[in-house]
């Protein structure tokens, strides 16, 4: 986890089960030692958070994307 570098504002595409067909936008609100924090993009109220580990994973499984 120590290759990615996060910053506020860095957008992620998250795949949304049950069969993660459908993906939606997040936008970083925060990435500290613990937790990373996102909102959904237009729509702040929904929000998500992983560990780093969680995170790794998701990444490694193609569940979470980084957008340029």
């Amino acid at each position: 986890m120590d290759d990615l570098n996060f910053a506020k504002g860095q957008l992620l595409g998250v795949k949304a089960p049950p069969l993660f067909e459908k993906e939606y936008i997040y936008e970083v609100t925060g990435a500290g030692d613990k937790v990373i924090r996102a909102s959904l993009r237009h729509s702040p109220k929904v929000k998500k958070q992983w560990t780093h580990e969680q995170f790794e994973l998701l990444l490694e499984h193609g569940i979470i994307r980084l957008i340029d």
